[in-house]
């Protein structure tokens, strides 16, 4: 308690150095907790801050991979006519999806930074991560795929060719090697 005195106008008037000394300590100790809330409160927000960028890029990826999918899924190879362009089609859209790869290692480096600092979203960080993770193997795979069927496509298709006409299959082979 402190021993103070009351002047006319409502004020309280510290008597003593311990009075004053007291009342000063109160104010640092104020003053530190505040610092202290408002650090906390700094922190929370830019967690929160990296975690909506974290969510940005995520959403952006996932976009792009359902879109990549879709061509990826694409039966063009069933449709033997410009095999050959399709082919190059699918070397460069796998050239495109090769050259995207870092997106994913990024976000992966910016989640994984994130949860090891204990942020507030770890375990949304984590799911979110495992499934983009999984929507880019099959990704991946479909494209692979794809790109074998093309091939036997454009195989079978050369085949039957050869099959409709021997004899052109013949004459190529003796220009050849008169050639």
């Amino acid at each position: 308690v402190l021993s103070s005195k009351m002047d006319p106008s409502g004020v309280k008037v510290l008597e003593t150095a311990e009075d004053i000394q007291e009342r000063r300590q109160q104010v640092l100790d104020r003053y530190h907790r505040f610092k202290e809330l408002s650090t906390l409160r700094r922190q929370k927000l830019e967690d929160s801050y990296r975690f909506q960028f974290f969510q940005r890029d995520a959403e952006e990826l996932e976009k792009w991979i359902q879109e990549k999918l879709q061509i990826a899924s694409d039966e063009n190879y069933k449709d033997p006519t410009n095999l050959q362009g399709k082919l190059q089609k699918h070397q460069a859209f796998e050239a495109e999806v090769q050259a995207n790869s870092g997106a994913i290692v990024k976000l992966d480096e910016t989640g994984n930074l994130m949860i090891s600092e204990g942020h507030f979203a770890s375990e949304t960080i984590r799911t979110r991560l495992m499934e983009l993770h999984r929507q880019w193997e099959l990704l991946l795979e479909k494209m692979r795929e794809k790109g074998i069927k093309l091939l036997q496509a454009q195989k079978l298709v050369q085949y039957l060719r050869e099959c409709e006409d021997p004899h052109e299959h013949l004459k190529y082979q003796i220009f050849k090697q008169l050639g």
